[in-house]
Parts: structure tokens; sequence; C-alpha cells
């Protein structure tokens, strides 16, 4: 259990709530795709959070859901809505970073990183 997979659980949550409380057009787009991504993002980051073994590709579907997430303000053309769009963007970035962040952590502790003069040697 990290904290990264609770900030990621927390935004996953808070996107689905966006898509009330930021959705400054009314767009059934932006609805739909806000409880879907959000719960997408919510369900991964919980399920991280029960089981820590394996499963790195999880973390890339995050990271890719938050880049998306990051990118909806141009998607759905509400980038004129100065404040839905830095947030959603900010959100956005968080998850893809934490998520990114989380991929490192893994292959680091795992070894599956390689440092330049060593060789690994199954």
């Amino acid at each position: 259990m990290t904290w990264r997979n609770i900030v990621m659980a927390v935004v996953g949550a808070w996107f689905m709530i966006s898509a009330w409380a930021l959705n400054p057009m009314h767009s059934s787009a932006y609805t739909t795709t806000a409880i879907i991504l959000g719960l997408f993002i919510l369900a991964g980051s919980l399920w991280a959070l029960r089981t820590t073994a394996g499963m790195i590709w999880r973390y890339y579907l995050l990271a890719l859901m938050g880049l998306y997430m990051g990118l909806t303000p141009f998607f759905y053309h509400f980038e004129r809505f100065v404040g839905a769009l830095w947030i959603t963007m900010v959100m956005g970035f968080v998850v893809l970073a934490v998520g990114l962040w989380q991929i490192f952590a893994i292959r680091h502790a795992s070894g599956e990183h390689e440092q330049p003069g060593r060789h690994h040697v199954a």
C-alpha cells in the first residue's frame, strides 16, 4: 500500500464528482466520461491497494487514463472555462505522474532497472 495509490483513488473520486461540480457547459459527453473514467481510476487504484503483487500494467493504464483526463478540456471544448480547464488538467497530470512514479518504484524495487556498467545475470 502506497500513498500514491491513495492519491489516485482521491483523484478518481473527485473526477466522478466533477461530472456535476465542474461541468460548466452541462455536456452529457463530459458527464459520462468523468463518471466512467473517474470510476476506473478509483477502482484501479483501490485494486492496487489490495494487491501489490505483479500487474504493473494497471499503472500503465492508470497513467494513460490520467493523460486522457488532462486532455478532456480540449476533447469536450471547455478550455474557455479557466477554472475547470486547470483543475482537470492538473488532476490529470497528477494521475499520469503518480502512475508513472509507481511504475518506476515497482521496477526499481524488483530490480528491473539496469545501471550502466552492470549486467543482469539470470
